[in-house]
Protein backbone atom coordinates (compact mmCIF):
# COMPACT_ATOMS: atom_id res chain seq x y z
CA UNK A 1 0.00 0.00 0.00
CA UNK A 2 1.13 3.61 -0.90
CA UNK A 3 1.90 5.77 2.07
CA UNK A 4 0.16 8.63 2.58
CA UNK A 5 1.64 9.73 5.96
CA UNK A 6 4.59 12.48 5.56
CA UNK A 7 7.53 13.13 8.23
CA UNK A 8 5.66 16.11 10.57
CA UNK A 9 2.43 14.36 10.31
CA UNK A 10 4.36 10.86 11.27
CA UNK A 11 6.21 12.99 14.59
CA UNK A 12 2.52 14.21 15.65
CA UNK A 13 0.64 11.09 15.61
CA UNK A 14 3.58 9.00 17.69
CA UNK A 15 3.90 12.05 20.27
CA UNK A 16 -0.48 12.12 20.07
CA UNK A 17 -0.04 8.42 20.28
CA UNK A 18 2.24 8.19 23.45
CA UNK A 19 0.19 10.52 25.04
CA UNK A 20 -3.38 8.98 25.03
CA UNK A 21 -1.73 5.03 26.02
CA UNK A 22 0.27 7.07 28.83
CA UNK A 23 -3.71 8.44 30.41
CA UNK A 24 -4.45 4.96 29.80
CA UNK A 25 -2.23 3.06 31.13
CA UNK A 26 -2.18 5.47 34.32
CA UNK A 27 -6.17 5.03 34.89
CA UNK A 28 -7.00 8.62 34.51
CA UNK A 29 -10.09 8.17 33.13
CA UNK A 30 -13.25 5.88 34.06
CA UNK A 31 -13.01 2.43 32.52
CA UNK A 32 -14.74 3.00 28.90
CA UNK A 33 -12.46 6.55 28.49
CA UNK A 34 -9.28 3.98 29.27
CA UNK A 35 -10.42 1.69 26.54
CA UNK A 36 -11.29 4.55 24.31
CA UNK A 37 -8.05 6.38 24.61
CA UNK A 38 -5.98 3.05 23.94
CA UNK A 39 -7.44 2.40 21.29
CA UNK A 40 -7.31 5.51 19.44
CA UNK A 41 -3.50 5.27 20.93
CA UNK A 42 -2.80 1.96 19.30
CA UNK A 43 -4.31 3.23 15.89
CA UNK A 44 -2.44 6.63 15.78
CA UNK A 45 0.75 4.46 16.50
CA UNK A 46 0.16 1.95 14.38
CA UNK A 47 -0.48 4.31 11.19
CA UNK A 48 2.73 7.17 11.88
CA UNK A 49 4.67 3.40 12.16
CA UNK A 50 3.42 2.07 8.94
CA UNK A 51 2.53 5.22 6.71
CA UNK A 52 -0.55 4.33 5.72
CA UNK A 53 -3.61 6.35 7.18
CA UNK A 54 -7.24 4.77 5.61
CA UNK A 55 -8.86 7.88 6.66
CA UNK A 56 -6.54 9.86 4.51
CA UNK A 57 -6.87 7.54 1.34
CA UNK A 58 -10.82 7.93 1.94
CA UNK A 59 -10.82 11.96 1.95
CA UNK A 60 -7.86 12.02 -0.54
CA UNK A 61 -5.43 13.65 1.39
CA UNK A 62 -1.44 12.93 0.89
CA UNK A 63 1.49 14.20 3.76
CA UNK A 64 3.75 11.82 2.05
CA UNK A 65 6.74 14.12 0.69
CA UNK A 66 7.72 11.00 -1.72
CA UNK A 67 4.49 12.17 -4.01
CA UNK A 68 6.24 14.88 -5.51
CA UNK A 69 4.04 17.74 -4.43
CA UNK A 70 4.49 19.99 -1.19
CA UNK A 71 3.52 19.28 2.51
CA UNK A 72 -0.34 18.47 1.99
CA UNK A 73 -2.22 17.99 -1.07
CA UNK A 74 -6.44 16.91 -1.21
CA UNK A 75 -7.56 15.29 -4.19
CA UNK A 76 -11.00 15.08 -4.00
CA UNK A 77 -13.18 12.37 -6.25
CA UNK A 78 -15.33 13.96 -8.62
Amino acid sequence: MKQNVGILDTAIRSVIAVICLAIAAEGLLPEAGSILLAVIGGLMWITSSVGVCLIYKVLGIDTYPGAGHGLTQYYPDI
